[in-house]
């Protein structure tokens, strides 16, 4: 099957929040606040837009579905950046009430650090900081786990993707046709699977005329998107 024209996901975050104790709204409603200055959002080693930034605010709204199967989840948050410029962080989702995340969300005494897979979120962000506004005009999504640990808050950690769209070049193994403009290259390899890899902004491709492949000098996020 072709994976043609769609999306891929470039690993961007990790955001780290401490949470307190909830605040009953209604039986169905719950706001979770932030615990001030204690949390954190920093991007991933090679990622285009580099951030390290502290959460000083944020609250996160859960509603629970008539069934009480699923809880769906409205953030609103204000981190940061070593600069001092400030963004604002917000996301919705959805957490599967089924497993143990929700016995975190229940409260439960047998509640313990969670897998990722349950707990889905699509984030954005705004702000005006010189380096960071290309971040209101990207999409995120954010797989999601707690992390319990005693006498401490309750950490929810996710970790962060950037949308972008599969547009790739092609060329055969010694001699590699890049696009400067883009990010991404795809060529294939001796056993014929190819790969999306994302190329840092400089990029440096020595293509010998020999038969083994081309050596590319780069840090690369790599994923097998299946044969040709």
């Amino acid at each position: 099957m072709k994976l043609t024209n769609f999306p891929i996901l470039i690993p961007a975050f990790t955001a780290q929040i401490a949470i307190n104790d909830p605040l009953i709204i209604t039986s169905n409603l719950l706001n979770i606040p932030f615990v001030p200055k204690a949390g954190t959002l920093v991007s991933e080693p090679g990622y285009e837009l580099p951030l390290e930034a502290t959460f000083i605010q944020g609250g996160d709204f859960i509603r629970r579905d008539p069934d009480g199967q699923w809880v769906k989840l409205e953030v609103t948050s204000v981190a940061r950046d070593t600069s001092g410029s400030l963004l604002r962080f917000s996301y919705n989702g959805v957490v599967n009430m089924a497993g143990d995340e929700g016995k975190v969300i229940r409260g439960d005494t047998n509640a313990t650090t969670t897998g990722f897979g349950n707990a889905f979120v699509q984030i954005r962000f705004e702000t005006d900081a010189p380096g960071l506004k290309l971040l209101q005009d990207k999409l995120y999504v954010g797989s999601g786990r707690f992390v319990i640990e005693e006498d401490r808050p309750v950490i929810v950690e996710y970790k962060i993707s950037e949308f972008s769209e599969s547009i790739c070049v092609w060329g055969p193994r010694n001699k590699p046709h890049i696009d400067r403009s883009r990010f991404l290259l795809r060529m294939s390899t001796t056993c014929r699977v190819p790969l999306i890899v994302k190329l840092p902004l400089k990029l440096q491709v020595v293509a010998p005329e020999l038969q083994s492949a081309a050596l590319l000098q780069l840090q690369v996020y790599a994923l097998s998107c299946g044969p040709i």
